[in-house]
């Protein structure tokens, strides 16, 4: 595929793609986003594309992209794209290094390679400045999602597993991922798990409003038997950065160094 660095009506199919072009200085040549992109605010006056399952294809058509970024799940899209003879790029984002990978694709593909190793610098070195495991390093549980939020009981977890992004930041941050030997990315967890593991930090992540954090924290007291509930180790942490594989993973990484250094004074203590 040639490539002119000319796109001047770029249509992007994942929040994490919408905030790179934005991050490379590339937000007024985007044409079209999905229905879950967020940030920045600019983007509530794009035209809205669909997602994963529900593509427009016909809005994906009126808006005459000369470039659709997507990532490698939307492999339907890709033959209707490629049917249509409509270029695009596919990236990928489930782990740190292929976050950093995308930077550099949007980057070179858009003609905006400098911005692009400016910003694969920054995000590697607040990886590298907590990047030592120690053989004390706090075991951590990493919920993404469950049933349940903010009722008071904990129902079904889904957690993060070892081969994700979520994983490269626990360890940046001086944490073990207590579920590294799954196969999965997102295991499912029971309650009688969660008591079995004894994780010594549980982080509860949400992408809903801060308001929400307080009663998701009180939902973990019902398991009191567990280590990081009752040394007060249990951090609930919300905002719209967090479940984003984009830019601001940084904002997350440095979310995770204030849980571990919290966590080690409440050791000393």
């Amino acid at each position: 595929e040639a490539s002119t660095n000319n796109y001047n009506r770029i249509i992007s199919f994942a929040p994490s793609i919408t905030e790179t072009l934005f991050a490379l200085s590339l937000g007024d040549r985007v044409a079209g986003v999905s229905s879950f992109c967020k940030y920045p605010p600019e983007v509530k006056n794009i035209p809205r594309v669909g997602g994963l399952i529900d593509p427009n294809l016909e809005k994906v058509l009126r808006l005459a992209p000369d470039l659709v970024i997507l990532l490698k799940e939307h492999e339907k899209l890709i033959d209707f794209l490629k049917k249509n003879r409509i270029e695009y790029l596919t990236v990928d984002n489930h782990n740190c290094r292929a976050i950093l990978e995308s930077f550099r694709m949007i980057g070179e593909k858009c003609g905006r390679s400098r911005q692009a190793d400016s910003l694969v610098r920054y995000v590697q070195k607040e990886i590298a400045d907590g990047a030592h495991q120690t053989a004390d390093a706090p075991k951590a549980l990493l919920c993404v999602d469950r049933d349940r939020r903010g009722e008071g009981s904990i129902g079904r977890i889904y957690a993060a597993g070892p081969s994700i992004f979520y994983n490269d930041l626990l360890i940046a941050a001086g944490m073990k991922n207590i579920l590294s030997n799954t196969p999965m990315e997102y295991p499912q967890l029971s309650i009688e798990s969660v008591i079995r593991l004894q994780p010594d930090i549980i982080i509860d992540i949400s992408s809903y409003s801060p308001g929400a954090s307080p009663d998701a924290c009180r939902d973990w007291r019902c398991l009191r038997e567990v280590k990081a509930v009752k040394n007060n180790s249990v951090f609930c942490l919300s905002g719209d950065y967090m479940t984003i594989p984009g830019p601001r993973v940084f904002l997350l990484l440095k979310d995770f160094k204030r849980i571990v250094s919290f966590y080690r004074k409440g050791e000393r203590s």
